[in-house]
């Protein structure tokens, strides 16, 4: 599906007022997308999401802006404002629900984020972005990263993540690496605020394909959210709220024990030993 190109709104974020300048100048100018493309050596792609506030700022582009735009380093003065924002302006709702939840249940097919060592967060990353910029991928990986000290240094959110086997098959990165990362796993599953469980590849088809969360909030409501690779959706309606939690709750019964999925994990992480297979 092609991208929907919508106009940004400057009130949302400072990446948001970023590309609504772009676009007013070059709105008062009469220029397209096309023509401001020629004039700053980007792609109209590139231009299309940097206006609507969904894409981070690329390198070189300030400048070039204030040139053809004679704005006097306009751009180059806004881009460290839109360069600290280091989630997509699309994830930040979600995420400042999930950072004041005081329950939250997920299932994921892969490694969850607040479960991720930094290597594998960053191979996940950098393949969800493979031709952006390094830099882009570590702000994305110490975002991830600041994310999990919740978890890890209080008790006031109860964590319950359900993962598919895959999660722990799939080798992601070095044996090195993943053997890092299923010890991270193993040592979040025994914080007294986190329960990991796994679905088997023997329990066979489930009703998930892709990950789902449910948040319940101090205020006593809930919301879910549910993401595939390139989109997430918000829901908080009272019908499609039960109807998640049933689904997980059938995803629950589907997995293994707390205590049996520790022994997988660890199984998985023997067979990474270098005498391994």
């Amino acid at each position: 599906m092609a991208f929907q190109k919508r106009r940004p709104d400057p009130t949302l974020s400072a990446r948001h007022f970023y590309g609504s300048e772009v676009l007013r100048l070059r709105e008062e100018r009469g220029w397209s997308l096309a023509r401001l493309a020629a004039e700053v050596h980007f792609s109209t792609a590139t231009l299309c999401r940097v206006e609507s506030g969904d894409h981070r700022v690329p390198e070189g582009l300030s400048e070039q802006l204030d040139r053809v735009f004679e704005t006097g380093g306009h751009f180059m003065r806004l881009l460290p404002l839109a360069r600290r924002e280091d989630h997509p302006a699309k994830y930040r709702e979600i995420l400042a629900l999930a950072d004041t939840a005081k329950v939250n249940e997920s299932y994921s097919t892969g490694v969850h984020g607040l479960l991720q060592t930094e290597a594998t967060a960053r191979h996940i990353l950098r393949s969800g972005i493979p031709y952006g910029p390094e830099e882009e991928v570590e702000q994305r990986v110490r975002a991830r990263l600041g994310r999990q000290i919740r978890m890890y240094n209080s008790t006031e959110c109860r964590y319950w993540f359900i993962l598919d086997e895959a999660a722990i098959r799939r080798q992601i990165g070095s044996r090195a690496e993943m053997a890092e990362q299923l010890r991270a796993l193993l040592a979040a599953a025994r914080l007294p605020n986190v329960v990991v469980q796994v679905i088997p590849f023997s329990a066979g088809i489930h009703s998930e394909t892709s990950s789902m969360s449910i948040f319940s909030l101090e205020d006593g409501r809930q919301v879910a959210y549910e993401e595939t690779t390139r989109a997430g959706v918000i829901f908080d309606g009272e019908r499609d709220i039960a109807e998640r939690s049933a689904l997980y709750d059938l995803l629950r019964a589907q997995a293994l024990s707390p205590t049996g999925s520790g022994r997988l994990m660890s199984a998985a992480l023997e067979g990474l030993a270098p005498d391994g297979p």
